[in-house]
């Protein structure tokens, strides 16, 4: 391997090697143990941030494995085309996030997946992305489910006027939005946070809200919605609106779980045949 030209002066990004992505090459340079590492395509305006990016899809991808080491850093320089004080913040943030782990001795490592900081939004995004088996998803189903009927419990037993009047007009809402699904959508996620925030659960609503910015972004958690859903779906919202309303903490808990387990199913696409062995 050639060896990593030294940063520009001054600058915290360096020139790209002539052997890295900037020549045009297809050939990425090659970690210790003579892996080849594709090269990177582009050169943003925020290295660290878009180094980062591309690290995690690597990672949560396996083209960097778990338990295995992460490319040192002139192997990293050469790949990216920037400097080591980009790599090392970069590094630095993969470490914050729980993707990988720096040992004496031994070198930075990748963590095991379920060591991952899952509610940071960049990891979260990829391990939706990577989720062939839908195990994420239905992660996010069941988080969802234990969050939301404790908060719709909570929302029956507390809420005041104002909040039950900022759940009927969202509910209403939903109602009105019927048969454009786009917006339908939209009043569906105004109304679960209506009740959220009547629940005075900051906590769970933020990670629900969370889970859910990035589950709305995949179409095999949305799935295809039909006039004929978003009515089927009001039916179920209207029985979790009437026991808030009602202060029924017991119904309006089983309403939501029952709804969003029923609405998840109903959307949730076939998993993928493994092949034989």
């Amino acid at each position: 391997m050639s060896p990593v030209p030294p940063p520009a002066a001054g600058g915290t990004d360096g020139p790209a090697p002539a052997s890295g992505p900037a020549s045009g090459g297809t050939d990425g340079p090659a970690d210790e143990h003579g892996t080849v590492l594709r090269p990177w395509p582009r050169r943003p305006k925020r290295l660290a941030t878009a180094v980062v990016e591309d690290l995690i899809d690597r990672i949560v991808g396996g083209d960097l494995p778990e338990g295995g080491p992460l490319p040192i850093e002139p192997v990293l320089c050469e790949l990216f085309g920037v400097s080591r004080t980009v790599i090392r913040e970069a590094v630095k943030s993969l470490e914050a996030m729980r993707l990988v782990t720096a040992q004496q001795g031994q070198g930075t490592r990748i963590r095991r997946s379920d060591e991952w900081d899952l509610l940071n939004p960049v990891v979260l995004a990829a391990s939706v992305r990577h989720d062939a088996e839908l195990a994420i998803l239905e992660d996010m189903v069941a988080t969802r489910r234990a969050l939301e009927a404790q908060m719709a419990s909570r929302a029956a037993a507390r809420s005041g006027p104002e909040d039950l009047q900022r759940i009927t007009a969202a509910f209403e809402l939903l109602v009105a939005e019927e048969h454009d699904p786009a917006r339908y959508l939209r009043a569906d996620l105004e109304f679960h946070d209506a009740i959220m925030v009547a629940s005075g659960n900051r906590l769970g609503r933020a990670v629900v809200r969370t889970i859910n910015a990035e589950a709305y972004r995949s179409l095999r958690y949305i799935g295809d919605t039909s006039v004929k859903d978003c009515q089927d779906s009001t039916a179920e919202h209207r029985l979790i609106h009437d026991r808030v309303r009602a202060g029924d903490a017991e119904g309006a808990a089983r309403a939501m779980d029952d709804h969003i387990q029923r609405s998840w199913l109903h959307r949730r696409p076939p998993r993928p045949e493994r092949p034989e062995r």
